[in-house]
């Protein structure tokens, strides 16, 4: 797959969009990054077809006029719009805000970062979960421990599902994983959680041909219904696909997956990175409770 590397970065802090810039610029290479200082800017953009469908926003809480979640509310009335992957950085976790962003179509929510490490951080975390871009990825990430969580593996490949497997046993043991294949079983499987499970499903890894394309995105469709009919907390759901056809990509994000990640080549390359996923998405993101 040929990246697009084309950030949008929206924030009235100059400060903070230098220090973004920096990180992103040292972690990935060629990335071409738009600097907004508004969410108006940004709307402008879209109305007038400027903005790069294949791309990735990075958008700030807190701005004058128009703040992030009217700006985000706005971009995802645009049909042309709703498959750009946002991720919000605000200075604020206050739940009734996450709640709201997630609600409005936002992809993923973080904790402004304070230190240059940890906006190295959230970029290798941008570069893995959004860009797909893991030859470049040489540092190791600031290893947490995540006894109690659990995650769901939907995966027809059986030497994929075991491979996956056995880089978490290695990487992080103390996560329980559980393997689906088709959609009955994970809807079983959904419909006795969090009974059937000794800890909640915290991250939801998805293939999206079980066998066939629309299948995997349908069974998208039943996840966050599922979810959200019976009010349980949100579990991010990452597509791992060997498909790099945009239209797969663009369907995905407009049925709300959180990412879309191209499985490599090499599978093992792609793979040997989940420990970066889960890292990011339990330990970086904020999520509604």
């Amino acid at each position: 797959m040929k990246n697009n590397k084309t950030i949008y970065l929206v924030d009235d802090d100059e400060d903070d969009r230098m220090l973004t810039r920096e990180a992103l610029e040292s972690v990935i290479k060629g990335i071409r990054i738009i600097e907004l200082s508004d969410g108006g800017g940004l709307i402008s953009l879209a109305e007038s077809g400027g903005l790069n469908e294949q791309a990735l926003i990075l958008i700030d809480m807190n701005m004058p006029r128009l703040n992030g979640l009217e700006t985000l509310s706005l971009l995802r009335q645009n049909p042309e719009c709703q498959q750009i992957p946002v991720v919000m950085v605000s200075t604020s976790s206050h739940q009734p805000t996450i709640q709201k962003a997630y609600e409005a179509g936002v992809n993923a929510f973080v904790v402004k970062p304070i230190t240059f490490t940890d906006y190295i951080r959230l970029a290798h975390a941008v570069n893995i979960c959004f860009l797909n871009n893991y030859l470049s990825l040489n540092q190791p990430v600031l290893s947490r421990c995540f006894k109690g969580k659990s995650l769901l593996l939907i995966e027809d490949n059986d030497d994929h599902a075991a491979l996956m497997q056995m880089i978490f046993k290695q990487s992080m043991p103390e996560v329980e994983i559980y393997h689906v294949a088709d959609t009955e079983s994970t809807m079983k499987f959904l419909a006795g959680y969090p009974g059937i499970c000794p800890a909640p499903v915290e991250l939801i890894i998805l293939d999206l041909y079980l066998p066939t394309r629309q299948s995997g995105l349908d069974l998208l469709d039943k996840i966050r219904n599922h979810f959200v009919e019976r009010q349980l907390p949100l579990a991010p759901i990452i597509v791992l696909s060997s498909s790099d056809h945009q239209q797969d990509i663009r369907a995905s994000y407009q049925r709300r997956a959180n990412a879309y990640m191209v499985k490599s080549h090499d599978p093992v390359l792609s793979f040997s990175h989940l420990k970066e996923v889960c890292q990011f998405w339990w330990g970086t993101t904020k999520l509604p409770c």
